[in-house]
C-alpha cells in the first residue's frame, strides 16, 4: 500500500492498521473516511518535510488539511487528510473523500446568500420595458421575471397591468416601477459565481420542469432593494445548497480544490449503478433495530414534509389532519371530469342551507389523486331585506383542491424522524374578477433598525412622511449605523423560499387576467367547466430519491470476501435476496488492503 500526501509518498509507521469506511450518503450524508492514521516523525525526514513544524499554530488549531491518495494494487482513493493529532514523535490523520471532505470544509459556512452580489433586473423602469416582455422568461437560460404579485402587508398589487385586448397589457397608473423574481436556477448559478467557483447544471437545465423553477421571493420598487440577495433568506451558502438538495431529490458535489460545483438528481444516478452480487460470504447476523439501537437513518425512511408557512393557503396546502379525519366520508368519484360535471352547479350558490349537499363534503378524484373543498370566494347582494330577514346572495364558488402538499408520511407511528423542505410551496390566490389567480407574498419580518432616511418608502404615505421629517432630527447613513450598534443577526425580509413554476405560457381560457405561476400540478377552471394539468409537481407523496424501500428495523451484517471495496450506493444481492448498504468497513495494514469486508445492509421490502 502507498500513500501519497501532497503529491509525496509518505512513511507508514510499522505495523500499521487503520479502517476505512465506505459509507452510503443516503443514510448519513457521508461517502468515505477512515480511522486513525499514523505516520512516524521522530528521525523520518521523508514525513517531516511533508507535515513540517509541528508546533504551527494551524496544526494547533485543527486546520491544516493535506491531499492525499491511498494506491493499493487496483484500488485507489482520492481525498484529503487532517491532522487530529501530533507530537514529536508521530503525526495521526483521518483521510476524508467524497461527501465527508465536503462536509469537513468549512469554506461556506461563514458565507450567507442574503449578503452575496447575485446581481439585479437590468430594468425596474416601466417605460423600459413592456408588461408581456417583463412576464416571459428566456426559454433556454432564464434570469427572471416581474409577474404581478400582491403584497400580503398593503394589499397592494405590484407590477399591475391592465388588459387592452387581443394580448396586449399596458402598465397600470399606479405601477410606478418594477419588482422581479429570479430563477432557481439562475440564482444557484449566482451563488456559484460570488464564492468563486464554476459549476456544472446542466442535467438541471436540461430539465425543464426544473429549469422553470422560479424563486417568488421579491420585494417592492418602492423601498429600492432590486438586488435579488435582498429577498432571499439569512442561510450560510453551505445550507443553500444542502436545503435545495432536499428540495430538488438531487445532490451538489462541491470540489472545494477545483473550486467546482456539480450536480445531478439522485433516483436517475443511482438507477445507472450496476448490481453488486456478494457470494463469498464468511459471516453473517440479524438484529432488531429499536429506538435504543438508534433510528435508520436512510432517506426513504424519513417523513418528508415542507415546513409550515403562516399565509392564508398553508390550511388548503397541507392538511394531513383533515383528510385523515374526512376521508372516510369523502364523495368518490373515479375521474375528476365526472365530478366537474356532475356538480358545475356549485360554482354558483343561493346561501341556502343544505347540510346533505356535496356542497359541504369532502370530496376525491382517483385519477388525479386529490382532495377536494368547496370554498366561497365573494358574494354579490340580490336582495335587501328588512327587519330581521337575512338579505339575499348569491356566492362564487371554487373547487379547492387540497393538501396537495402534505407530507409523505412514510410511517405514521411516531418512530419516523421528520425532515423540514425550506424551498416552500408560493401562495397563489383569487382576487377579484377582474385579474383572478395572482401571486402573494407574506414578509416575515426584518430585524435591522428601520432607517431614518429621508424618502417616502416602504408603504408609507405622505403624511406619514411629513410627520416623521418634522418630528426627527436625520443624521447621515453613517452615524446612524453606528448609533445602532453591531447586530446579532443579519436582516432578511423572508425566512424561506417560495417557490413556483412559470415558463410565461398563457392560460387562453383567463386571458385578460393577469399571469401567475403555478403551485399545484392541476389547475380548476373558475366556471368549473375543466381543469388543466401543469408540468411541474411539488407534491412530496411521489418524491423519491431511490427506487427502493427498506425495512428500518431489521439490519443485516455480513462479512465478505472481495478484491476492492463495492459501490456503497449500489443495490446488493446477497443469498439471492436484495439489499441496500448502510456502510462497508475493510482493514488495511502496510501490505495493503484485507480482502475481509464488513457491510450493514437493510433488505428491500418489495422482494
Amino acid at each position: 500500500m502507498e500513500i501519497y500526501i501532497n503529491k509525496q509518498r509518505a512513511a507508514l509507521k510499522k505495523g500499521t492498521s487503520f479502517e476505512y469506511i465506505a459509507e452510503n450518503r443516503l443514510f448519513s450524508g457521508s461517502d468515505g473516511y477512515s480511522m486513525a492514521i499514523t505516520f512516524p516523525l521522530r528521525g523520518c525526514k521523508q514525513n517531516l518535510d511533508i507535515f513540517g513544524n509541528i508546533n504551527r499554530d494551524d496544526v494547533a488549531a485543527g486546520k491544516v488539511i493535506f491531499d492525499c491518495e491511498i494506491r493499493d494494487r487496483s484500488f485507489y482513493l482520492f481525498g484529503c487528510v487532517t491532522i487530529t493529532e501530533i507530537n514529536d514523535s508521530e503525526v495521526k490523520v483521518q483521510f476524508l473523500s467524497g461527501r465527508s471532505e465536503q462536509n469537513f470544509n468549512a469554506s461556506f459556512d461563514d458565507l450567507f446568500i442574503n449578503e452575496l452580489d447575485l446581481g439585479a433586473p437590468s430594468a425596474v423602469s416601466k417605460e423600459k420595458i413592456g408588461p408581456m416582455a417583463a412576464w416571459v422568461p428566456d426559454l433556454v437560460n432564464p434570469v427572471c421575471v416581474a409577474l404581478p404579485w400582491v403584497n400580503d402587508q398593503s394589499g397592494n398589487i405590484q407590477n399591475l397591468a391592465d388588459f387592452n385586448g387581443g394580448v396586449n397589457y399596458s402598465w397600470n397608473k399606479d405601477t410606478t416601477g418594477l419588482s422581479w423574481q429570479p430563477y432557481l436556477i439562475y440564482i444557484t448559478r449566482k451563488i456559484c459565481e460570488a464564492v468563486g467557483y464554476t459549476c456544472d447544471l446542466s442535467e438541471w437545465q436540461d430539465n425543464e420542469e426544473y429549469r422553470y423553477l422560479l424563486i417568488c421571493n421579491t420585494l417592492p420598487f418602492a423601498w429600492e432593494m432590486p438586488q435579488f440577495a435582498r429577498a432571499l433568506p439569512h442561510w450560510t451558502v453551505a445550507e443553500f445548497f444542502e436545503k435545495l438538495e432536499l428540495f430538488l431529490a438531487g445532490e451538489f458535489t462541491i470540489d472545494h480544490r477545483g473550486h467546482h460545483i456539480s450536480f445531478a438528481f439522485t433516483k436517475p444516478l443511482l438507477s445507472k449503478l450496476p448490481v453488486v452480487a456478494i457470494d463469498k460470504v464468511l459471516d453473517e447476523h440479524t438484529t432488531e433495530v429499536s429506538v435504543e439501537d438508534g433510528k435508520c437513518e436512510y432517506i426513504e425512511t424519513k417523513n418528508l414534509v415542507y415546513k409550515e408557512c403562516e399565509h392564508e393557503m398553508w390550511k388548503f396546502y397541507s392538511c394531513d389532519w383533515f383528510v385523515k379525519a374526512w376521508k372516510n366520508s369523502a364523495v368518490r368519484y373515479n375521474l375528476l371530469r365526472d365530478l366537474l360535471s356532475e356538480n358545475k352547479a356549485l360554482a354558483k350558490w343561493d346561501g341556502s342551507n343544505n347540510r346533505n349537499s356535496v356542497r359541504n363534503r369532502l370530496l376525491y378524484a382517483a385519477d388525479v389523486d386529490a382532495y377536494f373543498v368547496v370554498r366561497s370566494l365573494s358574494k354579490v347582494l340580490v336582495q335587501e331585506n328588512t327587519g330581521n330577514t337575512p338579505n339575499k346572495y348569491n356566492y362564487k364558488m371554487e373547487l379547492r383542491p387540497i393538501n396537495l402538499f402534505g407530507g409523505r408520511i412514510v410511517r405514521d407511528d411516531g418512530d419516523a424522524e421528520c425532515v423540514e423542505i425550506e424551498f416552500v410551496p408560493a401562495w397563489v390566490d383569487e382576487t377579484e374578477d377582474k385579474y383572478g389567480r395572482v401571486l402573494f407574498l407574506p414578509f416575515s419580518g426584518y430585524d435591522e433598525n428601520d432607517s431614518t432616511e429621508l424618502g417616502v418608502g416602504r408603504g408609507q404615505d405622505a403624511a406619514e412622511y411629513k410627520k416623521r421629517v418634522d418630528e426627527t432630527l436625520y443624521q447621515p447613513h453613517a452615524l446612524q449605523a453606528l448609533e445602532a450598534g453591531e447586530k446579532e443577526a443579519k436582516a432578511e425580509y423572508y425566512d424561506r423560499i417560495y417557490i413556483a413554476w412559470w415558463d410565461g405560457a398563457f392560460d387562453l381560457s383567463t386571458l385578460g387576467q393577469l399571469p401567475h405561476p403555478y403551485v399545484e400540478d392541476l389547475e380548476i377552471r373558475q366556471d368549473w367547466s375543466n381543469y388543466r394539468w401543469v408540468h411541474f409537481s411539488m407534491r412530496l407523496n411521489d418524491r423519491r430519491y431511490s427506487e427502493h424501500d427498506i425495512d428500518p428495523k431489521r439490519k443485516y451484517s455480513f462479512k465478505f470476501l472481495a478484491n476492492d471495496i463495492p459501490n456503497p450506493r449500489a443495490v446488493f444481492v446477497i443469498h439471492g435476496k436484495r439489499y441496500i448498504c448502510e456502510k462497508i468497513t475493510a482493514t488495511f495494514t502496510e501490505n495493503g488492503m484485507s480482502q475481509l469486508l464488513s457491510g450493514s445492509f437493510y433488505p428491500i421490502l418489495d422482494d
